[in-house]
């Protein structure tokens, strides 16, 4: 709960908001439709709160068509999660903290179902260890306080094991087999590779059937298939169109590189780092651990797959790690070396590994358990460190806060996402000007003139610009004067540069014009003036 109220929205945060309230981002400029809400990069610079929209209900708000339509236009995952944050945030707004503790709701309900999950698998030495990991885990606190669906994606992954457990113990119970449908369905419209975690559960139920007849199996798939039908018929359409963010995994992994994810992404869902963590060791010194675990269970010979139920666990793990490695050598993208699209598998390895230390002797395992404890210390801190991502965007806003006068200019060279991310935390009436490169509407020199006309500053944000050169800093560094350069984050600065002001002005004498005193010092304008042709 800690997390989840540390304010400061990263990129893709941004973008839930966005897509809960019917505004799409990512779509080509020329099919931009402003009526029904798409992102339009405007010609001159804008109040702050004329970006902050984008992440606000309309009134009347969106509804469910208009939010399908804004995911099919930008996102590359299914449209439930956004469904329902659109309801959710309609009673409780839009605020940092109402949107992290929609995530963080939905892993508080993992808990009772690891429970029951974690007797069902290993009684319940193994229930508590399974909950005592999944509470502590720094991965799992991270993304149980990240305003994305991952953990509903949990509570789904957990919601169909425990189904399939009971349909093969009970038989075909009809509110069973509606909830495996329903959980599945919901699962496959929440996330693509949720995919991963379904096709093991169906695959051990097909393998483990007892009561249930296998031509029940093939109706559940049928059932769940005309649920997700209606989504499923438009992904080629959707995903190959054109976005903002498009390619940024687009490219051939080495063979070297397949063989070692599995690994990097199993040793992920058990290990201390959060995104972008510096800290090694602490992961390096849990495999070490767990491979001590595995030695000594394999002593005891009590490493057995075959048991009721931990095939199933250990197929959805294996599933979950493999399964985005298979996509990259299919598609020649690399999925797999983002960790968070294992996701879906992290209360499978939770489960694996609080049943394997419950096998060992009471105080060994209670040991095991505080070593790992200790081992995430590291992981735990970062969670809660400010700023959780690397883009800090309230930093931002502050800095440029304290520098800007309504006389100055900021102009944010970013994705939609980033440009949205800088106004939201920006209190100031300095107006802001957006520049996607990827959109191609700017042009240099005339925008450039029409922008920083009778301005008497020109603040520069670089955030979250996948790697794209920033033409106005190009161009202000050959016609203006750069005053000072911050470094906010090794992925973000903010250049502060002094135009060439006419009829010699200097920059003091236009900030006392405007009702503002300088705070910054006004070295010498650059001799060059300030319109080219």
């Amino acid at each position: 709960m800690p997390a989840a109220v540390h304010p400061g929205l990263w990129a893709d945060e941004i973008f839930s908001l966005a897509m809960a309230t019917g505004h799409s981002l990512e779509h080509p400029p020329e099919d931009a439709d402003p009526k029904l809400g798409d992102f339009v990069e405007p010609q001159s610079a804008e109040p702050a709160s004329a970006f902050r929209r984008y992440m606000e209900h309309e009134t009347p708000p969106a509804g469910a068509s208009r939010v399908i339509r804004a995911v099919f236009l930008s996102d590359t995952s299914p449209p439930f999660y956004y469904l329902l944050l659109n309801v959710y945030t309609r009673i409780t707004g839009t605020s940092d903290f109402a949107l992290r503790l929609f995530s963080t709701v939905f892993a508080l309900a993992c808990l009772p179902l690891l429970w029951i999950l974690g007797r069902e698998v290993g009684g319940k030495k193994t229930a508590w260890a399974t909950c005592l990991l999944f509470t502590f885990s720094p991965p799992g606190l991270y993304y149980s306080a990240e305003g994305r669906m991952y953990s509903l994606v949990w509570v789904l992954g957990l919601s169909l094991a425990l189904c399939t457990f009971l349909l093969n113990r009970r038989g075909p119970r009809p509110h069973l087999l509606l909830l495996w449908c329903v959980t599945g369905a919901a699962g496959l419209l929440t996330h693509y590779f949720f995919a991963f975690c379904w096709l093991a559960c169906f695959a051990w139920f097909w393998i483990h059937t007892n009561k249930v007849k296998r031509g029940v199996l093939v109706g559940l798939i049928l059932m769940t298939g005309l649920v997700i039908l209606p989504w499923y018929i438009q992904i080629p359409d959707s995903l190959s169109r054109w976005r903002v963010t498009a390619g940024w995994l687009d490219s051939q992994m080495t063979w070297q590189q397949l063989l070692a994810a599995p690994f990097n992404l199993a040793s992920s869902l058990l290990g201390s780092r959060v995104p972008w963590s510096d800290f090694v060791w602490p992961d390096r010194i849990i495999v070490c651990l767990y491979a001590f675990l595995i030695v000594l269970l394999l002593y005891k010979r009590v490493w057995r797959l075959s048991s009721h139920g931990r095939s199933l666990i250990w197929l959805w793990v294996v599933a979950s790690c493999l399964g985005p490695v298979l996509f990259d050598s299919l598609m020649h993208t690399r999925t797999s070396t983002v960790w968070r699209y294992a996701l879906p598998g992290f209360p499978a390895a939770m489960l694996l590994a609080g049943f394997y230390i419950s096998r060992l002797p009471p105080r060994g395992a209670v040991a095991f358990l505080m070593l790992i404890l200790l081992t995430w210390l590291p992981g735990i801190r970062d969670v809660f460190a400010e700023p959780s991502r690397p883009w800090a965007y309230p930093e931002i806003g502050t800095r440029l806060a304290a520098w800007s006068t309504p006389s100055d200019l900021i102009i944010v060279h970013s994705i939609p996402s980033g440009v949205l991310g800088v106004s939201r935390y920006l209190e100031t009436s300095t107006p802001l000007a957006s520049w996607v490169v990827q959109l191609e509407q700017r042009h240099l020199p005339d925008d450039m003139n029409d922008l920083l006309d009778n301005r008497c500053r020109v603040a520069v944000v670089k955030v979250h610009d996948l790697g794209k050169p920033s033409p106005a800093e190009i161009w202000l560094q050959e016609y203006a004067t750069l005053d000072h350069k911050e470094v906010v984050h090794q992925f973000t600065e903010i250049l502060y540069f002094l135009p060439e002001l006419p009829n010699g002005t200097s920059v003091t004498q236009c900030l006392r014009r405007s009702g503002s005193a300088p705070t910054v010092s006004a070295t010498s304008a650059a001799s060059r003036p300030i319109n080219i042709e």
